[in-house]
């Protein structure tokens, strides 16, 4: 059965996210919800620590050296995560804002062979280039996309870029577009619950 990663976004943690994944989680799958490595300044954890805090940094397009060696820190992390507690087998990784992010990232690593689905939630890409190429290399798989109209935190758009590169690379992709903010409306879990249990 597959394990499903599910990640937290900036100023979140483990227990925020763990009632969320047990409840979109099919029967027999393992669970992991990893916690970030880095504190956040105000409250929770973050993936990447911003260099800036204005209230439109996660607005802007690209991250610094510094903001990408973090992410890259933190993919470490996963990946010795993964390898110590996921059993051997298939992998769904996906997470919130910051979490989806680094679901994405995951692709990077070499675990990406056993990645069968991806689920991005009110998130943005972080290395659109480097994605598209390994995405090229990888055989297509399955997206769960889901965003918010009203996301002032990472505009749609930021959000469509993603579906359309996955699309644009073979991936069946569902799509969940909500009438909401920065958040996981409780109407659309069951969608994802189900589009979890199709992949078994």
């Amino acid at each position: 059965m597959p394990t499903l990663i599910m990640m937290h976004g900036m100023t979140g943690d483990a227990s925020m996210m763990r009632p969320f994944a047990e409840k979109i989680l099919p029967e027999g799958w393992t669970l992991l919800v990893p916690q970030a490595r880095f504190k956040h300044p105000h409250r929770g954890f973050t993936w990447w620590r911003y260099e800036d805090v204005d209230a439109d940094v996660t607005r802007r397009m690209n991250l610094s050296r510094r903001e990408l060696m973090d992410v890259d820190a933190s993919l470490s992390q996963l990946e010795q995560l993964i390898a110590e507690q996921a059993p051997l087998g298939p992998l769904v990784v996906g997470g919130f804002s910051q979490g989806g992010a680094m679901a994405q990232e995951l692709l990077q690593l070499p675990i990406a062979d056993r990645i069968e689905g991806v689920v991005c939630m009110g998130t943005r890409l972080v290395r659109p280039m480097e994605l598209r190429l390994r995405l090229e290399e990888l055989g297509p798989k399955r997206l769960f996309w889901m965003h918010g109209v009203k996301d002032v935190r990472v505009p749609i758009e930021d959000g469509w870029a993603i579906a359309h590169l996955f699309e644009t690379a073979g991936w069946a992709v569902e799509l969940v577009e909500h009438q909401k903010g920065h958040m996981i409306p409780i109407e659309h879990h069951d969608a994802l619950h189900e589009w979890l249990a199709s992949i078994t």
